[in-house]
């Protein structure tokens, strides 16, 4: 199971963001420090909101952060990221968005299987609750298992 690969060093536990662009840069930081994403993988999530509005904004306090592989992802790479205030994306009953999860996928197939498994969890009302509210990062990933 992909999402078991998950550590503490995935997860950030309650970032404050001026607004969902601020948002998205930190939740992707991670990955860029990582060498995952490049610089152009945010700018291509950021573009993609102003071009499409907030369709990654899946459901209340939820987001699922991505862009094109081509934008520059090098790997396949999540990381999660809650904030604290929740952050409106303008995507009206779905805001604000408490929990960001970046995505980087290199093609159009290598991500389902994890998108498989993380569905199960974002499935789950109670769970979704205790990863919103989650202390530390440790908690966070131990909630995911």
């Amino acid at each position: 199971m992909l999402l078991e690969t998950i550590t503490a060093n995935d997860v950030q536990i309650g970032l404050h963001a001026k607004d969902w662009e601020d948002a998205i840069r930190q939740a992707a930081a991670p990955l860029l420090a990582s060498g995952a994403i490049r610089q152009s993988y945010i700018e291509g999530m950021i573009t993609s909101v102003h071009d499409n509005g907030p369709y990654f904004v899946l459901s209340k306090g939820l987001a699922l952060a991505h862009a094109r592989p081509e934008c520059g992802a090098v790997r396949l790479s999540l990381n999660f990221s809650t904030f604290d205030p929740p952050v409106s994306f303008g995507a009206g009953e779905n805001d604000p968005v408490r929990l960001i999860i970046t995505l980087a996928a290199t093609d159009p197939d290598s991500h389902l299987d994890l998108l498989g498994e993380l569905a199960e969890v974002l499935m789950d009302d109670s769970r979704m609750q205790q990863l919103f509210s989650a202390a530390s990062s440790e908690a966070f990933c131990a909630l995911l298992k």
